[in-house]
């Protein structure tokens, strides 16, 4: 089965504050089977973190916000929304596709579909190991967790699962926050205003989208020679981190990086590419998915959001207004990073 690739303009989020674990862990790295967005099979990389000092209270599976090193991959380095939730639950890490021992292909940034398997595929394959734990805790019950790149994630993974493991899977509750679920709206939004809080995402959604659907896009009709110079210098090599590549790209504005047919809908090659991107959103604009979710559903997202536009959590009300197990939580809360911190603490206060 041929399978679908991503793309988040924005979806990013860094963690640059540090957060203290009071509880000793356990950190495993996990090689487990899965596919890419053709189909075929490969073996992809994760973490598994358990508190070693008191019992779990359940299982957690957290799909990481953008990064652009591989240092920063899960099986690396604990990410910092991970650091929330160590000291209480059984944590699950997969890296991405283009991370961990995949780091030398492409990054399917944003494909969804592709990304859920890739993380069901994770859970599924650690079952054998917390088994033999002797944990206390039902296994076939998680928690679902994500921000930016990771919320969208969490919630195709949701979509996943009541759709093909619901007889297998148990999800007690989603929390999404600041996510791209209308990939193609952040692109609109860039265009509109001529803005992109992290050039780097450029390259990566171009780079991308083409590789997810095969459309054969030319760098050269996307990338300006300045774009082309940082993506060779900063980020091809996957040796730069996030910050350090926000540091070194300060132009913000989208047509320091982007070409004028890029930033043209009617020319044929940003066609095919925002076509891409429609096909990667799990809504779009008015278009809804025919799933109707059935777990609890925490929806996070600042209305002063500066990576992923607001539109894109008001497009998923806009298809859910009025199911019961969703929540909606819009508010002025400060921009992506701002906002990712009070998104940590406000479901880490829950769940306490």
């Amino acid at each position: 089965m041929k399978r679908l690739f991503l793309f988040v303009f924005w979806g990013c989020a860094v963690g640059l504050c540090a957060f203290a674990s009071k509880t000793p862990i356990q950190e495993h790295v996990l090689l487990y089977s899965s596919v890419d967005q053709h189909g075929d099979s490969l073996t992809l990389s994760g973490k598994v973190c358990i508190p070693s000092d008191k019992p779990a209270k359940g299982i957690m599976l957290i799909p990481h916000y953008t990064i652009s090193s591989n240092d920063e991959a899960p099986s690396n380095k604990l990410t910092t929304d991970a650091k929330y939730f160590q000291d209480d639950y059984v944590l699950l890490l997969p890296d991405f596709i283009g991370y961990g021992v995949t780091w030398e292909r492409v990054h399917p940034y944003l494909h969804g579909e592709l990304t859920a398997r890739n993380c069901v595929d994770m859970y599924m394959s650690a079952l054998p190991m917390l088994d033999s734990m002797a944990l206390n805790i039902p296994l076939d019950s998680i928690y679902l967790f994500g921000f930016s790149q990771g919320g969208a994630t969490a919630l195709w993974t949701l979509k996943l699962i009541e759709e093909e493991y619901a007889d297998k899977i148990h999800v007690i509750k989603c929390f999404a926050g600041g996510g791209p679920y209308d990939v193609a709206a952040t692109y609109d939004h860039a265009l509109a205003t001529n803005y992109v809080f992290l050039p780097l995402v450029i390259p990566m959604l171009v780079l991308g989208t083409d590789a997810a659907y095969d459309l054969n896009l030319n760098r050269s009709d996307f990338f300006t020679p300045k774009m082309e110079k940082a993506y060779k210098k900063y980020i091809e090599d996957k040796k730069h981190g996030i910050t350090s590549i926000y540091f070194s790209l300060p132009n913000h504005k989208v047509s320091h990086w982007l070409t004028k047919q890029a930033m043209d809908k009617s020319c044929p090659q940003t066609q095919k590419l925002y076509e891409g991107l429609v096909r990667s959103s799990l809504v779009y604009d008015t278009k809804c998915p025919s799933w109707t979710p059935q777990a609890p559903i925490y929806v996070f997202h600042s209305t002063k959001d500066n990576v992923v536009t607001i539109q894109c959590a008001e497009h998923l009300r806009r298809c859910y207004p009025d199911l019961p197990n969703i929540t909606y939580d819009f508010g002025d809360y400060g921009s992506h990073m701002k906002a990712s911190y009070i998104f940590y603490r406000r479901v880490r206060d829950m769940l306490e």
